[in-house]
């Protein structure tokens, strides 16, 4: 921990950028609507991409950056399903950027992110996006550890919270499934 605070004292504007997108990843399961969860993730991914770099960690920065360029295309998916192929057409691009910017341990937590956040923004559906959003911060939270970036923990921390938090509350069948869950029934009234 002592070391992330170094790194943020030794670098301002990276934590500047840091705590944007930890404001960002953080408050995105928050909303209740897929355009604004994305919205939201695309100032995640801009700031982190602008973090990552200042920090020398390429593969995270790119994976940020072509993450911000899918959640767009993403965005426009409902409405435009066409544009499907410029999405996938993004995921070699991502695999070509990982294995360019390799930094071992670092670049392969991140890929993994970004390929459980790419899977999970192409989602229409509601739950299904989150749940694979929310799969990916456990990888960018190791990520976050291994390089120093205390905004990215923080954020990922704090995005895990708020995301299951907010699964649990969206998703009625993981809601009737936990343990101690009350099912409701109707009693039929007398006439």
């Amino acid at each position: 921990m002592e070391e992330m605070l170094i790194v943020m004292i030794n670098n301002p504007v990276a934590a500047g950028a840091g705590l944007a997108a930890m404001v960002c990843l953080a408050i995105w399961p928050l909303f209740r609507a897929r355009s604004t969860m994305l919205m939201t993730y695309i100032g995640n991914n801009l700031g982190f991409a602008l973090h990552y770099t200042l920090l020398g960690q390429w593969t995270a920065a790119a994976m940020n950056g072509f993450m911000a360029a899918q959640t767009v295309v993403a965005i426009m998916l409902v409405r435009w399903p066409r544009l499907r192929w410029i999405y996938y057409a993004l995921i070699p691009v991502l695999a070509l950027a990982s294995l360019v910017t390799w930094q071992g341990l670092p670049s392969f937590l991140a890929a993994t992110a970004a390929t459980l956040s790419t899977i999970g923004r192409m989602q229409t559906n509601e739950v299904v996006l989150r749940v694979l959003l929310l799969a990916s911060t456990p990888f960018w939270a190791t990520h976050d550890l291994v390089v120093g970036s205390l905004p990215g923990l923080v954020a990922d921390l704090l995005s895990m919270a708020t995301g299951a938090a907010m699964l649990l509350q969206r998703s009625r069948p993981i809601r009737s499934a936990m343990p101690g869950s009350v099912q409701r029934t109707r009693v039929p009234q007398r006439a």
